[in-house]
């Protein structure tokens, strides 16, 4: 996410290293016990797209109202303190108490943001013990809890490099503009394997492309990331485009639906339509953030009430960075209105996301196994909380 990336609140900030020990050993310990992990399991929850909405197994329509899942995208790259690699795989607790708490706001989807090294592993240095097959792995499980508790999964690329560039490896790191053209193909085609039988989760291609065109954006292009605002210093790189990522994904026999995110920080959707890759299977879902600073609701509005009549749309990320959720309410009354699903941005605590900008979460450890909201979070709790009493599904 765009969220303060850099500054601690999206991606790898000076407040992580500060929880990461008191964390360690409970992640350390989840992750033991998964090495003799079956394969992903096809589950019982189902989720597919008709039309401009999303449908369930048995075809009623769905919203997917949730949360981001922050640290599964970092936390396998970042500086363990001893000049290594890699401390976890996720920021905090993911265990089925944890997930119980996202359950008490009446969450029914969870972003997860994934690193493509991490995944992928034998590249960038990274410690063997958070990525590879052990982070596979604790993804697969994570993901097959989500499910057991009736929740749908967003798979999603966000971190991304060329060459041994590993995003999460720097303090500050930025996303790059665009996916990769060195892994991320292979990382999609790897996933989407993996995953191709579990139907209660999306598949979202690259989180935020930004500083490129559509036509980078849809075909790939050379990318110069000079380290200028926010950007990671790669120099020169070959991206990828989405539609090489949808192909891979389509390739393996995946069927789920497929979000594409839109350009500036997945913040444009205007030419949405005209760009995103064609999917043989008619299930594209469109991507678009909005956090308070970027300040384009109002002007994304005409887009997205248009897009909403012919795709399901989702936002992908949303918050509010000055500790409470005026903005975020406007953005979910707006999208109530019109039946776009959206997921908060992040189920973090204060402390693992250096202050309460963005963090759901108030500051202890324990607010994971207790849902206890942040001065931000509260709005957004209270606001899922009432949609759920009202079994409002919006006006589709």
């Amino acid at each position: 996410m765009k969220a303060m990336r850099g500054s601690g609140s999206g991606g790898w900030g000076g407040g992580l290293l500060s929880a990461t020990m008191a964390c360690l050993a409970c992640l350390a310990c989840s992750i033991c016990g998964q090495a003799a992990l079956a394969p992903t399991t096809a589950s019982a929850l189902s989720i597919d797209v008709s039309g401009n909405h999303f449908v369930d197994g048995k075809g009623k329509r769905v919203r997917l109202i949730g949360v981001n899942r922050s640290g599964s995208e970092y936390s396998c790259a970042g500086d363990d303190g001893q000049g290594g690699h890699g401390y976890a795989v996720f920021q905090g607790p993911v265990s089925d108490r944890a997930i119980k708490a996202m359950k008490k706001w009446r969450v029914n989807a969870v972003a997860l943001p994934l690193n493509e090294a991490c995944w992928l592993g034998g590249y960038g240095g990274l410690n063997p013990s958070f990525s590879g097959a052990p982070y596979r792995e604790a993804i697969e499980d994570y993901v097959n809890r989500l499910n057991r508790h009736g929740i749908y999964v967003v798979l999603r690329l966000s971190g991304a490099g060329p060459g041994d560039s590993v995003y999460g490896s720097v303090p500050g790191d930025a996303e790059a503009p665009m996916a990769d053209a060195d892994h991320a193909v292979d990382f999609w085609t790897s996933v989407a394997t993996e995953f191709r039988d579990n139907h209660a989760v999306l598949f979202h291609l690259y989180d935020e492309p930004h500083k490129i065109e559509w036509l980078c954006v849809l075909y790939g292009c050379t990318v110069d990331a000079d380290g200028s605002d926010g950007e990671p210093i790669f120099g020169q790189y070959e991206a990828t485009g989405h539609k090489q990522l949808l192909t891979a994904i389509r390739d393996t026999g995946a069927t789920q639906p497929i979000v594409i995110s839109g350009i500036d920080f997945a913040g444009q959707v205007d030419q949405w339509e005209l760009y995103a890759p064609e999917d043989p299977l008619g299930k594209r879902v469109v991507g678009w953030n909005s956090f308070d600073y970027s300040g384009n609701l109002k002007s994304s509005k005409p887009d997205l009430a248009g897009l909403s009549r012919k795709y399901p749309v989702l936002v992908g990320g949303f918050g509010d960075t000055d500790c409470n959720s005026g903005y975020s309410r406007k953005l979910m009354r707006f999208a109530d209105s019109k039946g776009i699903s959206y997921l908060a941005w992040t189920w973090n605590t204060e402390a693992d996301y250096s202050g309460c900008a963005n963090a759901l979460l108030g500051p202890k450890l324990s607010a994971y196994y207790s849902g206890k909201p942040s001065g931000f979070g509260k709005g957004i709790r209270d606001h899922y909380r009432d949609l759920a009493a009202k079994g409002k599904k919006g006006k589709k």
